[in-house]
């Protein structure tokens, strides 16, 4: 017989799936009746279980947030969504010598071979003209930091392969237009002098990978300073270190029983460390969005969450598979960390390049455990 169930916890179940105000248990006397069938299923359940219509409830909307996920992952591009961040590569910019030597003034490369990062200590000033000799940065010896922003070469570097191609002679002059870019004598920008401008890979001019050579010009303390460096190319590692997440998958799927929440929350952990690397360990200015860090602190989140629901196994397991998900994303918009030698925040990294497939296995492995409890059918009850 059915009964109407009020308690306490059914109610904080009933508030988390936002289902009806009451909710029917079946009784193992209804197999084969009008209610089982009903519901599209002759099995029984013990009464006190999980009902039958919100079993059904919950694999339903389980289905629908995984195809909208799994859409996501299809569809969703390479990279964090920023303005032109720093993006893994496998070429490297090297600033080799400042003549005559300044140790008041710092001048390197940020995200491989990205942005180029002039640091000035306070009481020094530096003047640096852009691809057509024009004022593009000014330095003041009280530290603040100013770009022309009417400059040709301005607009050129406000993306790494700039807007248009780089002319012999500027298609026009102005005056200055100083825009104040920090007040702590740092300033960063795209340098097509320092990085190769296209999409196609460079090659090597000889063993050591070298490129080409570039020289940036510069005015410090008002003496003429040239700042010169070299373009390599390295090696990209081999895609076969998306190998590496069929043993995580076999094990996974083996291990992960209820240990999946703590599997997960270790997989997720390991997501946002490397995560919070990436991005912090950037400008601010070459920083894309934190979609790694973010992704997995959420699925530490929704596995430390299984522990308020350890008693209600369809929650746990839906949960798991959420945050499965969770991490396939993340592996999926951080994937080129794989495939190339220079990770933005972390540089040369072969720790990334062995967790990502790792988690990504383990995430398909559980996830795919945690699905097959979900959304198989009941146990049948032992006949009295």
């Amino acid at each position: 017989m059915c009964a109407n169930v009020r308690s306490h916890s059914a109610g904080r179940i009933q508030w988390f799936f936002g289902y009806g105000a009451s909710v029917m248990e079946v009784s193992v006397r209804l197999v084969g009746s009008a209610a089982f069938k009903a519901v599209g299923t002759s099995d029984p359940r013990p009464a006190g279980s999980i009902p039958v219509h919100l079993r059904q409830f919950v694999a339903s909307r389980i289905r629908m947030v995984l195809f909208c996920a799994f859409g996501f992952i299809a569809l969703v591009p390479p990279s964090g969504a920023s303005a032109d961040p720093a993006e893994p590569g496998n070429t490297e910019s090297i600033v080799e010598s400042i003549t005559p030597t300044n140790q008041a003034v710092r001048v390197d490369i940020v995200g491989g071979d990205a942005f180029v990062r002039l640091r000035v200590q306070p009481g020094h000033s530096v003047e640096m003209n852009g691809y057509y000799d024009e004022p593009f940065v000014r330095i003041d010896a009280n530290g603040e930091a100013f770009v022309n922003v009417a400059s040709q070469t301005h607009e050129l570097s406000r993306t790494r392969y700039g807007a248009t191609a780089i002319d012999e002679q500027p298609t026009s002059s102005t005056e200055p237009v100083w825009r104040r870019e920090s007040t702590n004598g740092t300033v960063l920008w795209h340098d097509h002098r320092v990085h190769w401008m296209s999409t196609d890979a460079p090659r090597a001019t000889d063993e050591r990978g070298l490129v080409q050579r570039w020289t940036m010009p510069m005015t410090i303390d008002g003496v003429a300073t040239v700042v010169s460096g070299a373009l390599y190319v390295r090696d990209a590692p081999g895609s076969w270190w998306w190998l590496l997440a069929v043993p995580a998958i076999v094990v996974g799927y083996v291990l992960s029983r209820r240990g999946a929440p703590r599997e997960l929350a270790g997989a997720g952990a390991a997501l946002a460390v490397t995560g919070a690397f990436m991005f912090w360990g950037l400008p601010s200015q070459a920083r894309g969005a934190p979609g790694m860090f973010a992704l997995g602190l959420l699925v530490v989140v929704m596995s430390v969450a299984t522990a308020v629901f350890r008693r209600r196994t369809e929650i746990v397991d839906a949960l798991v598979a959420s945050a499965a998900v969770a991490v396939l994303v993340a592996v999926v918009i951080e994937r080129d960390v794989v495939t190339n030698r220079f990770v933005p925040g972390l540089g040369d990294s072969v720790v990334v390049r062995l967790l990502t497939p790792l988690v990504a296995g383990l995430a398909l492995g559980t996830g795919a455990r945690a699905l097959k409890r979900l959304l198989g059918k009941p146990e049948v009850a032992a006949s009295a």
